[in-house]
């Protein structure tokens, strides 16, 4: 895992990448990540980010479908500003895309014509947006 990843974004890898069969395991793993978080704690961000299990493992919801195709997302370092890339005059509807899924910490967003600026309050809202967009973008 990468050191500047907060908890729920290395908690949103793990299952994407890994087969945890327990709460107890993504604990476990989140710790060796440098993240040491209760198993409320995991429980509480798995109902809220609606992971289920499938076959025995916890693997999070599907993506929801965009109004527009996401070719790359890039987050700042602190993770205050996102930019989205989509193709030439798509930008305005998939930041109302963005704007409507009122996610936590999702300040606000600003299109041109094949790019989005997203405003961050920190490195959850950009977890929160990248879980957006997973499986639209390639990440940078």
């Amino acid at each position: 895992m990468l050191p500047h990843m907060s908890w729920r974004e290395t908690l949103a890898s793990l299952l994407d990448t890994g087969t945890f069969a327990t709460q107890g395991d993504l604990v476990r793993a989140l710790a060796a990540a440098g993240h040491p978080v209760t198993q409320a704690t995991v429980s509480r961000e798995l109902a809220a980010i609606g992971a289920r299990k499938v076959r025995g493992a916890y693997r999070q919801p599907p993506p929801p479908s965009l109004p527009a195709p996401v070719l790359s997302v890039a987050v700042a370092a602190g993770g205050g500003v996102a930019v989205v890339t989509t193709l030439p005059a798509h930008a305005s509807v998939l930041a109302q895309a963005i704007d409507d899924a009122a996610l936590k910490g999702v300040l606000g967003t600003i299109a041109g014509d094949n790019t989005v600026f997203v405003a961050l309050a920190g490195t959850d809202a950009a977890a929160a947006l990248r879980r957006l967009l997973r499986g639209s973008a390639q990440e940078k």
